[in-house]
């Protein structure tokens, strides 16, 4: 497994675009890391040096439904 460390004040997004170069990933990016319901996300910028676990994702699975709940154009 791979794991993506940090830098001050990283989000949950940037951390999928710095890692993964898409910010769709960030929802499996989350559940890899526990955070299984974005409402009750209570991290919401990174320390320096939080080792976070990055899955290993398909690249057929990058959709909209990837994207956290505020990035979502669900109209």
């Amino acid at each position: 497994m791979t794991v993506y460390r940090t830098t001050q004040a990283d989000t949950w997004d940037q951390v999928a675009l710095k890692a993964y170069g898409s910010e769709m990933a960030t929802a499996g990016i989350m559940a890899e890391n526990g955070m299984l319901d974005p409402l009750l996300l209570t991290i919401w910028r990174f320390d320096n040096g939080t080792e976070l676990r990055q899955p290993e994702l398909r690249p057929d699975a990058k959709t909209t439904s990837q994207l956290p709940v505020w990035r979502r154009d669900d109209d």
